[in-house]
């Protein structure tokens, strides 16, 4: 059963439009959206939101809460998230970047690179680390020939 909508919106519906139009971000609009539909008595149930801001249930009542307990401020206080510190070091960064696009490189696969990043640099980078990085900042491939078999990383 759809819960029914219980907060009370202190703030006025002028006050509301003016303040979508100043959000930055997307989610903050939506938030501020919620509220205003919820002021003009659009909406009854947290389902009838569902479709009007392409939020799940679940995140309307966590914003519903959030406003109910600390107000509108705190509804829209950015939070930032993620921030994890690079495994990578730049110093290791570079040299594998100048390990990709020197032609003469004898690296003829993502484990003899990290083997070489382990000898010189970093002991502590793992396999998928190394991988992830190399394809996504250096636009990496491990390039096999059909006829001979061998292969060399590639950088395109």
């Amino acid at each position: 059963m759809a819960k029914q909508i219980d907060i009370q919106v202190k703030e006025s519906e002028s006050e509301l439009k003016k303040l979508i139009s100043k959000q930055k971000t997307p989610t903050n609009k939506s938030r501020v959206r919620m509220l205003l539909l919820v002021k003009q008595k659009k909406v009854t149930y947290t389902k009838d939101l569902v479709p009007r801001l392409k939020v799940c249930r679940r995140t309307i009542y966590s914003w519903m809460s959030i406003y109910a307990q600390y107000g509108l401020k705190e509804l829209l206080a950015s939070k930032k998230r993620g921030g994890n510190t690079p495994v990578i070091e730049e110093r290791t960064k570079v040299a594998i970047a100048e390990k990709l696009a020197d032609p003469l490189t004898t690296m003829t696969s993502y484990v003899e690179l990290l083997d070489w990043v382990h000898r010189e640099y970093q002991s502590n980078v793992k396999y998928t680390t190394l991988h992830k990085h190399c394809r996504e900042h250096h636009n990496s491939t491990l390039k096999v020939s059909k006829r001979g078999g061998v292969s060399r990383i590639l950088c395109k």
